[in-house]
């Protein structure tokens, strides 16, 4: 048998006595290799089992979804692992059938979802877990997408952030069913009435509305978690509901429901966008301990808008931006932000960019300003963080972001962070209470306990041509240890796993330092390590 449909070159077809599987109709199988073979899997396909999903764990065309055998075993022992998997599969009795099907409710969905080239046509936010209840959805006309929610005020603020501005006549209610058990394939919903016979009297005017798609979400307990389905009803047309009545308040809620009986369902994928799924698929995260804290961020240059996107991606509740510059060009290749961002304030540039990528987080303050200019009520914004993270800052920021500190009755704590030249080595100083940042400086405002001099600063700064400017010659991937660095110390913080302050140390290639003509301290002990030490 030759080139098999499907990409496959080659195939063998393997006769099997009739009656001998639990799949009755089966009479042989087929054995498909393609061309990458031995450095592919062996393909079995059951034909009798068809695309109908009659039988679990079984793709189009009867091709068996089995376990992959290692490329490196003998082909023959390959082959015989697979046919006998295939055996044991196609000899599943009933109730381990069923059972397969509701383990995997979600693939089985998808497979049968009416467009199932969509990605998702439902995304939700609906915290996970809940009753059947009314939730609240918006139609999303660019992507053709509904976006279903708790309510109304978490839609609005999430659509706000990425941003979209619907006003409240946009946003409609809905009902999400919880299932005692997932459906089977054969159990899915076919058409509107297996749907709408499940809505409470009550709720049938408020989520059928004639002429407009109405969506339904479903979410069900699974052995392997919490799995969601959608499937979006349309009725007749509102002058059809209407007819022999003189206002849609006339109409019988019995009437409206049989206008959507006998049609056929939408059948949805579902894409999960709370932050419970984002930061963890419901499995233990740090989300569950961080969502509810705010960090605030003083520089957002390279170090600091780096930082502050990690700490989004561990799922950070909350986060306030200050910084008074702008993106120039030259930091393209070393800052989150890109060349669209160019000549705007990174602090509301990195507000921006980061509310839209992470909807269901917090980005409500950006301060275009330096720390030592803000208000009495920017930097009450400031005193409401759990963590201050300054990153990058020069020594004028950091005295007056500490003298400020220090002054307040339950001052937050306090994490500095920057690079020393070529970025070879980084610093992380966490601080609590009145522990002072300045402690660790001398008189010429550098750090005790820097690792590397530099005579003359030769090679350590380099200066722009034409207008006086200064930087540090080192690129993105060499920013990229402190950065991480500074990151989970961060989050160490908020997770309540730093007793005391302390700092950390990134000591990277002392032979970058050497080359550049820079000298190493004694201090400079390790590379490419991070070390610990206690404060100050």
């Amino acid at each position: 048998m030759d080139k098999l449909q499907g990409g496959f070159d080659a195939g063998w077809r393997v006769n099997i006595p009739a009656g001998s599987l639990e799949l009755k109709t089966a009479d042989h199988l087929v054995l498909a290799v393609d061309a990458a073979f031995p450095n592919s899997q062996p393909r079995i396909f059951a034909p009798a089992a068809g695309s109908d999903y009659i039988w679990p764990h079984v793709e189009p065309a009867g091709l068996l979804c089995l376990r992959s055998s290692r490329n490196s075993a003998p082909i023959a022992d390959r082959v015989q692992t697979h046919l006998r998997d295939a055996e044991e599969l196609l000899n599943f009795p009933e109730p381990k059938r069923r059972e397969e099907f509701e383990r995997e409710f979600t693939a089985y969905w998808s497979h049968r979802a009416t467009n199932s080239a969509d990605q998702a046509r439902v995304w939700s936010l609906v915290t996970p877990g809940g009753v059947t209840r009314e939730v609240a959805y918006f139609f999303d006309a660019k992507s053709n997408r509904y976006v279903i929610a708790d309510d109304k005020d978490a839609l609005k603020r999430w659509l706000r952030n990425t941003g979209a501005n619907p006003g409240d006549k946009q946003i409609y209610p809905t009902w999400l069913f919880r299932l005692s058990q997932p459906w089977t394939p054969r159990e899915f919903p076919e058409t509107g009435d297996e749907i709408t016979k499940l809505l409470p009297q009550d709720i049938v005017r408020k989520c059928l509305e004639p002429g407009l798609l109405s969506p339904f979400l479903f979410e069900v307990d699974t052995k392997t978690g919490t799995a969601f389905a959608a499937v979006v009803l349309r009725g007749a047309e509102r002058r059809d509901v209407m007819k022999g009545f003189r206002h849609m308040s006339k109409v019988p809620a019995a009437h409206i429901v049989g206008s959507y009986a006998k049609r056929p369902v939408e059948r949805c994928k579902v894409a999960r966008v709370d932050g419970a799924w984002v930061h963890g698929r419901d499995h233990p995260s740090s989300y569950a301990s961080v969502k509810n804290r705010k960090v605030a961020i003083v520089g957002c240059g390279a170090i600091g808008a780096a930082v502050a996107r990690l700490l989004a991606q561990a799922g950070v509740g909350e986060q306030i931006f200050v910084d008074a510059d702008s993106l120039s060009t030259a930091n393209v290749s070393r800052h989150p932000l890109g060349m669209f961002h160019v000549s705007l304030n990174k602090a509301s540039a990195l507000k921006e960019h980061l509310r839209r990528e992470f909807p269901h987080l917090t980005f409500e303050h950006a301060f275009r300003n330096r720390v030592e200019w803000l208000s009495s009520k920017d930097l009450d914004q400031l005193a409401s963080a759990d963590l201050i993270i300054s990153a990058g800052i020069d020594f004028d920021g950091e005295a007056a972001l500490d003298h400020w500190r220090r002054r307040l009755a339950r001052p937050p704590a306090h994490l500095s962070t920057w690079t020393e030249a070529y970025a070879a080595a980084g610093h992380a100083v966490l601080l609590y209470g009145q522990a002072s940042i300045l402690a660790g400086f001398d008189g010429e405002e550098r750090p005790n306990f820097r690792l590397t001099d530099w005579p003359d600063e030769s090679g350590a700064l380099i200066v722009e041509a034409g207008c006086g400017n200064s930087f540090q010659p080192h690129g993105v991937i060499d920013l990229h240890p402190t950065v991480g660095m500074a990151a989970g110390l961060a989050l160490d913080t908020l997770l309540d796993k730093v007793p005391a302050s302390c700092r950390r140390v990134w000591m990277g290639d002392p032979a970058v330092v050497e080359a550049n003509g820079g000298i190493l301290r004694e201090t400079f002990t390790d590379q490419l390590t991070v070390r610990e030490f206690v404060w100050p």
